[in-house]
């Protein structure tokens, strides 16, 4: 049986004049994902769906190509389907269509549970089909009834559906969709780095603004410089590395805030949370100049902890020019911690990790003003850009690509960023 993966998206009907650009982006993504998994095929558009064309294979590696490519942002749903290439079923009842009854035939019987109920749903696209949808539906059924243990149909409720779709390019039969995750392709609406911490929610913070089409790159700030040979099995490299099987390139800079940490040293200051996460967005600023990111991405949740009131999210705002995003903003922790189960990320999130915020304060202060903030950065952190600087200096980076490390430099490389 020769097979297809047909591909529908939702949002992207929406697009407009735009819709082929975005399109595109979604094949291309698709492309570089099976590519990863080892499999060069062919993906195609065909009217308002996208076509993977899938060579002669075992079914079950075809069943894994569907089960990885639902979870690439701007699928709405999508099926391994039965495909009839032959022009002729285009135009021709009766004995000329018996493959396709035989299909229904075994796929009846292969999916049947008693006490349940049936229908069958046709779309034909191509006018050409001498029967209309509901004749080829009621055709369908009628084989079903008579080769099958099926006794009752459910046109609106059924336990299970068949679907055939009549194309100019074929027909397709299939029994199952599987959901994707809808939204947008990455690529499609820009770049943005992420402050990840080792907790759940910058993660799924990343995960959202890849699903909503961005390209999606990390900074880390960590307590302390990490072996290169032995960084990969660092828990945030395993985070981004995981979390690339869906945003596709990801690069991660891990800077060191070390030097941040020893300019405060013994200054006993309430506002020390404050100026440290004003200090990682100064940072951050400096690395997005260089990646052409558009906006920073924070995890925070309003309320959350101390320094994700509305007074220090906007002394954040305030140190940097560029637009920080918090998609988790409205979030409770229960839906962030089944979001993060949802994407498979919660066995690595919830590994024993010292975040750099609780390290840099106990008691963080819930209220702050930035003018008040600015004063104290000019007179305890004398030579604030040789700060960054220096902290730039010792940024090791590593670069994901769908789940495989394929660049890591040490700091101290003058290569520039990849």
């Amino acid at each position: 049986m020769h097979y297809k993966i047909v591909v529908h998206y939702a949002e992207l009907a929406l697009k407009g004049r735009n819709r082929s650009e975005f399109v595109k982006r979604l094949r291309k993504q698709m492309r570089k994902k099976l590519k990863s998994l080892g499999f060069d095929w062919q993906v195609r558009s065909i009217h308002d769906r996208v076509f993977v064309e899938i060579p002669t294979i075992e079914k079950k590696q075809a069943e894994q190509a569907v089960t990885e490519l639902a979870r690439i942002p701007g699928i709405a749903w999508l099926s391994l389907v039965h495909w009839f290439p032959e022009p002729e079923f285009r135009f021709l009842k009766g004995e000329n269509l018996q493959p396709v009854y035989d299909l229904i035939s075994y796929l009846a019987n292969d999916v049947y549970q008693e006490g349940q109920r049936f229908a069958v749903r046709v779309k034909r696209s191509d006018k050409n089909f001498p029967m209309n949808s509901q004749e080829f539906e009621k055709a369908l059924a009628t084989c079903i009834f008579k080769t099958s243990s099926w006794q009752h149909v459910d046109l609106k409720n059924a336990d299970q559906f068949f679907y055939v779709d009549v194309t100019s390019q074929g027909m397709s039969v299939h029994t199952n969709k599987i959901r994707g995750t809808g939204g947008l392709p990455v690529s499609s609406t820009g770049r943005v780095l992420t402050l990840l911490s080792g907790g759940f929610d910058s993660p799924v913070a990343a995960w959202l603004m890849a699903n909503r089409g961005c390209s999606v790159d990390f900074i880390h700030f960590s307590a302390s410089h990490h072996n290169l040979n032995d960084v990969e099995n660092y828990k945030i490299a395993r985070i981004v590395r995981q979390l690339s099987e869906v945003t596709g390139r990801s690069r991660l800079f891990i800077v060191p805030y070390t030097h941040f940490d020893m300019a405060l040293l013994e200054q006993d200051l309430d506002y020390d949370l404050i100026l440290f996460r004003r200090f990682m967005a100064r940072v951050a600023e400096h690395i997005m100049v260089d990646i052409n990111a558009a906006a920073l991405v924070t995890g925070d949740n309003l309320g959350q902890v101390a320094s994700q009131t509305l007074d220090n999210i906007n002394s954040m705002n305030r140190a940097i020019s560029s637009p920080i995003l918090r998609p988790l903003l409205t979030y409770n922790k229960d839906e962030i911690i089944n979001k993060s189960m949802d994407l498979g990320l919660f066995e690595v999130c919830r590994e024993p990790y010292k975040d750099c915020c609780a390290l840099i304060s106990k008691s963080p202060r819930t209220k702050s003003k930035f003018n008040v903030l600015d004063k104290l950065e000019t007179q305890y952190l004398e030579g604030y850009s040789d700060l960054i600087r220096d902290t730039l200096d010792e940024t090791t980076t590593l670069v994901y690509n769908f789940g495989q490390l394929v660049f890591k430099k040490e700091f101290g490389d003058e290569n520039s960023y990849v």
